[in-house]
Formats: structure tokens, sequence, C-alpha cells
């Protein structure tokens, strides 16, 4: 044991990733909605259904609705075609990126869309069911580049609903907002879509423990076996990349441990792949990878095989940035070089001799090399206690009327699931949603971002506030008394008990005023982000 002598900028580093003792955790999946990754739409098509027009060779039509009423793109009309959607799978193109729909005359195309102007058979698909105007309405899509990182995102799922029916975009969908019918008659129709990280064949174990330093405990705070799950929520991974797939850009993380003192800890992560060597992986293990074919056991060629590793900073202050940027400086020496110093000096001298913020001196520039620099400044003294609640994030995702009714959640102390294909956003929501009920204080389960393999603290019976990469709902369906909040889409997902709380039972007069006082600090945060955007 280590003896603790005053604050310490941070307290372990630890490298997470695929070790010897890693379990397998297909097993623990074995129960999940989904048999395995579902491959990118790659295609969309409009048929005619009026003219005879069959659903074209690969595809499939979407039939119905979520509710199961017919999914014509024309619902309600009585003289238009019966037009329906169908979507194309696969990995032998680019994927799709995004759908969306074109008011033609009204709007310019998008740069980089292609807009679907007529069926497979040639006939027009303007999506309009008015024969009373010449406005033209098609569906557009944007195709993903060539040669893309293998982390990012793809169109996974389309489907259509019908809002004057009652019906609502599926959870984790994100709804294009234009009425695919500009009629007086017919229904409202529109398209929802999700997004996901286009996923390759791969297997995927628990994460282990590479490496820590130091390697022994400090008294206070002993270094948790659970450390490299958080470091590595999805997985340790090993995958198989197609010839055109790019090396994906490091992933930024943060995650809150709670220690058996009550006080919190907080981690710093960055996520990364290496190559990992063919001749480790067994004969079934290749099969699955889709490395060698299942009957004849054919070596397919020119596949890359990589795993993710992780490198983490574990601290009881939650100095995100200047961690993330420590971090960098160590990914970008560890994939370059040589250098006149080890890695292992660098992690050393920024653990234990660069002076941790005071009064007398609260800002410490350190110096990493030539070029990089970072800053360390003193937490701030408020009423509030420390944490690492991103406020901004919180608003600029969810927006005044969401923010206040997830408060209005967190009061009745719900069972409440945060969750976004970006992890480097949970950590900073959820602190943001537990320090808003100030000077109360959340007492029950609380974990920021939570690992595939504790999930199961979602069927908890007790109030919880949990955050998960929406990932997880490709294979689980969560509880239905939880409330989920989507980041991504800037929706909250309630069951039909629920369905009607929201901001409006908070007190009438203060929630007003929350909400305005909300409502202009959004715009203002809005227009500074918009002055600090790259000029294109």
């Amino acid at each position: 044991m280590i003896e603790d002598k005053g604050h310490r900028v941070t307290d372990y580093f630890v490298v997470a990733g695929l070790t010897d003792k890693s379990t397998s955790l297909e097993q623990d999946l074995s129960e999940t909605k989904s048999s395995g990754p579902k491959a990118p739409i790659t295609d969309l098509a409009v048929i005619n259904r009026s003219a005879g027009e069959t659903v074209p060779e690969g595809f499939t039509c979407i039939e119905n609705t979520y509710s199961g009423q017919p999914a014509n793109l024309n619902h309600g009309s009585l003289k238009s075609p019966e037009l329906f959607l169908c979507y194309k799978r696969g990995r032998g193109k680019p994927p799709l990126t995004d759908i969306g729909v074109l008011y033609e005359g009204k709007e310019r195309l998008i740069q980089g869309c292609e807009v679907i102007k007529a069926t497979p058979y040639g006939r027009c698909a303007n999506v309009n069911n008015s024969s009373t105007t010449s406005q033209r309405i098609f569906i557009t899509l944007r195709r993903a580049h060539p040669v893309q990182p293998q982390n990012s995102l793809a169109v996974t799922d389309i489907c259509v609903i019908i809002a004057s029916k009652g019906e609502t975009p599926p959870h984790t969908f994100c709804k294009v907002e234009k009425n695919l019918n500009c009629g007086m008659w017919g229904s409202s129709v529109f398209l929802c879509y999700k997004k996901s990280v286009s996923a390759s064949n791969s297997i995927s174990y628990k994460a282990g423990l590479i490496f820590r330093y130091p390697e022994e405990d400090y008294e206070s705070f002993p270094l948790s076996e659970s450390v490299p799950l958080f470091c590595l929520p999805m997985g340790a991974k090993i995958e198989c990349w197609a010839p055109n797939t790019r090396d994906p850009l490091p992933v930024f993380s943060t995650f809150v441990l709670t220690i058996s003192s009550g006080e919190k800890v907080y981690g710093s992560a960055i996520q990364f792949y290496e190559s990992y060597s063919i001749n480790l992986l067994s004969e079934k293990q290749k099969i699955q990878l889709g490395l060698l074919t299942a009957v004849e056991k054919k070596v397919i060629p020119n596949r890359s095989v990589n795993t993710n590793k992780c490198i983490c900073l574990l601290s009881r202050w939650p100095f995100f940035e200047s961690f993330r940027k420590f971090l960098m400086f160590i990914y970008k020496l560890s994939v370059s070089g040589p250098h006149p110093l080890p890695i292992e000096k660098h992690i050393s001298h920024f653990m234990h001799n660069v002076s941790f913020p005071s009064p007398q001196r609260p800002r410490i520039l350190v110096q990493l090399s030539v070029h990089d620099t970072l800053i360390l400044s003193q937490p701030v003294c408020t009423p509030l206690p420390l944490s690492g609640a991103d406020y901004g994030t919180l608003l600029m995702n969810l927006g005044s009327e969401n923010c206040a009714t997830l408060l209005h959640f967190v009061l009745l102390e719900s069972k409440i699931l945060l969750h976004s294909l970006r992890p480097a956003v949970l950590t900073g929501v959820a602190e943001a949603v537990v320090a808003m009920i100030f000077p109360f204080q959340w007492q029950c389960p609380y974990i920021p971002l939570c690992p595939l393999s504790l999930a199961d603290v979602l069927n908890a019976p007790c109030p919880f506030i949990v955050g998960v990469d929406s990932r997880y709902f490709d294979l689980y369906d969560p509880p239905p008394d939880v409330v989920c909040v989507d980041l991504d889409t800037n929706t909250i997902y309630l069951s039909d008990e629920k369905r009607h709380s929201n901001w409006k039972n908070l007190p009438k007069k203060p929630c007003k005023a929350l909400i305005h006082t909300l409502s202009n600090l959004q715009h203002q945060l809005a227009t500074v982000s918009v002055r600090q955007a790259p000029h294109s």
C-alpha cells in the first residue's frame, strides 16, 4: 500500500484491453433480442404497387408501420397510387449515412445527397399525394465515402410512421420532420431512421487489465478490478475489417466510480485500435470473423484483424479536458517514434511531479513537449459540490422543455436511463442531471457510463441514473418502467402509464420562469457555437 500524501492530480494510469484471461461476452449476450449486428442499409427504392411493381431483387419492402398500419407512403389518399419504400442491406458498397425528404422547388438539395426521382421500373417516385398542386416531394439519401473509418455511423434501420394515427418514432429512431403528403386528404406520413456504428464481424470479450501504474494501491483508494470494464464498456473486441476500412480516430470517454468512502473517482479514457496477429486465432474464431469460409475453410483475402485498447487516467478531480490532452499526447507518442524519453517517463512525471493547483498557484501550465501544453486550473469554489457536470451539453442536447421534464423525473426518483452513441457526452450530462436537484442529493445507484456486462442493473427494483451506449438497444429491450433519455435524438421515451408525465406537472409559475431562462441560455449557447464553428 502507498501512503496518501496531500492532493494528487491523478491516482492511476491504466491500460485495458484483450488479455489471456479475458472471457467471452458471447455467452452473456446469448439471451439478447438480436442474433448479431445488422448489415447497414446501402440502397433505397420506391415502388408503385398500383402499377403492378414488385420488390426489386435483394430489397426488403416496408409493408407495415410499427402499429400494424399499411406503410403506404400515400396512406389515406383515395386516388393516389400506393407507394412503398424498400431498402437493401449489405457490406459490398458504402452504406447510407442520412435519409431526407426534398420539397422540389422550395429548397435546395444538400450537397452530397442523391434524389430518388424514379422507381426501379422508370416511373416517377414523387411521394406527394396531392393532385391539386404541382409540388413534388422526393426521398433523398446520403452515402458514406468509399473509404471510411471503422467506427463511423451508418443507417441501420428505417421505418414509416403515420402521425395522424397517433404513431411516434420508435425508440432510438430519428424522425425526418417533413410530411410526405401535402394534399388536403390523406394521412400525415413521416420517415424515421436509426443510425448506429457500422458493425463488422467481431468477437467480444470482457476487457482485462494489461498495465497499471503505480503497481501498488493507495491506502484510501485501491484500484478496482472493474476499471477495465468501464474503460471499454462495449467489451474488448477482435474485429475483421474490409480492405476499404480506414483506422478510426481515437475516441475519448469519461466515467465515474464511487469508492467505499462514498467519494467519486473520475475516469478519463481514450480508446483506439491496434493490429492483431491472425496466428493467435483459432479456426473457429477465423470462421466467426469471416476470415475463412464456413464449409470449405478457404481463406478470404484482403482482410485485416484488429483489436481495441484503452489508456485511462483515474483521478478524484474532473480535469477531463486536461486529461484528454495528456492521453492524446501519450497515444501519439505510442504510434510514432523513436523518442529520447520512454513513454513511462512522461507518465511518471505527470503523475508525481506536476503540482496540484492551489490558491497561491491556481493555474498550472504543464509543458508536455515543445508543441504540446495543457493547463490545470484550481476547481472553482461554489456552493455546488464538485462534479464533472456539463450543463451546456445537457441543454444543447435536450432543450429547455426536456430538461425540465428530466428534472421532474429525477425529483420523483424514477429509473432514468441516459444513452448516446457519443460516449464523451454521457458522464457530463449525467453529472449535470444529478447536480441540478441541489441542495438534494441523489442517494440511489448512479453509473454515468455503464459497461454492457453490468447492464443487469437496469432490472434493479430501486431508482437509478444510468448511462449506456445506444448500441445496448441493438441487443436488449429496456424494462418497461425505465425512462429512456436519447441524447442523440432529443427524445424522452416513456411507458404508457407515464405518457402524460412531463414538465407541466411541476409548479406552474416557477417552471415557466425556468423554461424561459433555459430557452434564453440555449439560444446564447447556440449563437456562441455558430461563431466558434470553423468556416467552410
